[in-house]
Order: structure tokens, then sequence, then C-alpha cells
């Protein structure tokens, strides 16, 4: 409309046909460069576009073994939940009068700290999912679950071996939870509400996972970080933290990995009791011995916790 004002104003007017030639040459030229700008803008936006549908919507590295809805992936985390309350329940036990009872006391107070989170987490999870139309008392585990499987060994029989353990449950918790954004996000509106819950649980849950692997390299001398390492084997974790074709190096120690729900469940399994012949043998490395003089150590920070 404003090449066409301009042309039909100068065709009016007294000016010489030299005029024109230059004014039509400056015209044609204006036309071309601002078709070329806008024809960069739109080829950006469309890439812009490629680029987000691509990092989180259809990129293979991220497709879910299941799509699940925001009651099914909040019937999922409440399952985890009430296992990870029972197992820290059943530590606080051992801390009392069991195999725990000669742990550090620092590691006491994360134990019973870590399980207060739990049970936290289990009751509000179970509010969420009665505000969706679920019964939370269906969510069950059963009453002795097979922490065996975790090591191929009593995990509360010392201190060694249940922060081993401890760390690949926390390890696979906050996988978990990443690992269920996609569906959330995908519910739109109604996965609003649960996609905040689970956001503010993962954040705590990596908080534990960092804080047991802490207290097993600074009390048993192990060689792990206190985040997962880059190129992390199996003895570190237990999930596939490596995954090719995306656009995210989650190899890198910047990029943490996340958990499909087979995945997850895989594992889960035998913890409580189900037969899987997909079941991924996993090591059962022996325990490191906590040192019989533990150093003098102030008490650690909430945050590790």
């Amino acid at each position: 409309m404003v090449f066409s004002y301009i042309n039909s104003d100068f065709s009016n007017s007294k000016i010489s046909m030299n005029s024109k030639i230059i004014f039509h040459s400056l015209q044609n030229s204006l036309q071309h460069l601002v078709s070329r700008a806008l024809f960069a803008v739109g080829v950006s936006l469309a890439l812009i576009s490629v680029l987000f549908s691509t990092l989180f919507f259809s990129s293979p590295a991220y497709a879910q073994s299941a799509v699940l809805t925001p009651r099914q992936v909040t019937e999922y985390a409440l399952t985890l939940e009430k296992l990870e309350a029972d197992f820290y329940r059943r530590a606080v036990d051992a801390s009392q009068r069991g195999g725990l009872a000669s742990a550090p006391q620092i590691a006491k107070d994360a134990i019973v700290s870590y399980g207060e989170d739990e049970a936290s987490h289990v009751t509000d999870l179970s509010a969420a999912l009665r505000s969706l139309g679920g019964n939370p008392d269906t969510v069950t585990i059963p009453a002795n679950p097979n922490y065996t499987a975790i090591l191929g060994r009593d995990p509360f029989a010392n201190p060694a071996d249940f922060l081993l353990a401890g760390q690949y449950v926390e390890d696979l918790g906050v996988a978990a939870y990443k690992g269920q954004v996609q569906n959330l996000l995908a519910a739109g509106p109604a996965g609003k509400t649960v996609l905040a819950a689970a956001l503010a649980i993962h954040t705590v849950e990596a908080r534990h996972a960092a804080g047991v692997r802490y207290l097993r390299q600074s009390l048993l001398g192990a060689d792990v970080r206190p985040w997962i390492s880059t190129n992390a084997g199996t003895n570190e974790v237990i999930y596939n933290e490596n995954r090719l074709g995306t656009p995210v190096p989650f190899e890198l120690d910047a990029f943490d990995g996340y958990a499909t729900q087979a995945e997850v469940l895989a594992l889960v399994a035998p913890i409580l009791n189900v037969t899987t012949s997909t079941m991924p043998t996993q090591p059962t490395p022996l325990p490191t011995p906590i040192p019989t003089t533990a150093p003098v150590r102030p008490t650690a920070p909430r945050a590790l916790w």
C-alpha cells in the first residue's frame, strides 16, 4: 500500500523522465531489501519453532513409554513416594536398634530428615490425587517390600550399604519426576497443578540425592561426587543416564538425565515383588567400611538434606 501511494503521487507530478527512472530504481531496491528482510525473519521464526518443538515435544529422546494423564502421573509418583517413605521409616528403626545403630550422627539426622520429607510428599500427593478424582488409598505398596533387590543384600544391615542403596533410590526418584514433564505439559491446563507439585518435590529429591552422595564421599571415602559425574558408570547410577540422538548432552556434568516410566518400573518391580522378564541386571558392589574413628564434623546445613 505504501509503495502504491508513492508511485501514484509521482505519476501526477511534473518531474523528468530521469527522476522517474531514479525513483523506480530506488523503489525496486527498497522492495527487494524489505522482501529479503521479511524472508529472513520468517526463516528465523520457523527455525525457532522447529527447535522448540524438537527439544520439548517431538524429539525421540524425550518420548515416553506411555502417555499418562495428570491423574496417572500422580498415582505413579505417589507409589514411588510411599515406597521412599517406607524405606526411610525402616532406616530410622534400624538406626535406633538395628544395623544402622553404628552410623555417625550426621547420617542418622539425614535419615530422619529425609523420612519426614518423603512422608510430607505422600500427604501432599494424596491430596492432589483426591482433587483429580482419584483415591490415594488404592495406591499401595507391599507390607514388606523386597528392599534386598536393590543391592542383592539387606540395605539396612550396615551404614555403607544403606547409603549406597539410598543413592540409587534418590537418583532414580529425581530422574522419574523429570521423565513425566512431557506428559504434564501435553495435558495443558489440566496438568499445571500436578506439574507445579512435581517440580516442588523434584528439587527436594535432588537435595536428598546430593546429600546421600556427600555422606558417602565424606564419611566413607567413596569415589563419588555429590552429583552424577561425567560418563557415570553402572556403579554410580542405575538408569540410562547417557542418551543418544538428543540435542541435550546428558552425559555432561552440566546436564542430568531422566528416566521413563518403563525404566523406573523395571527397576522398582523386584522391590514391589513384581516379576518382570525385562528387569536389567544391576551390580552389587561390596560396601565400603566406615572408619572406626569418624572425623568430627560440624552440624551440616539443612540445605544438604
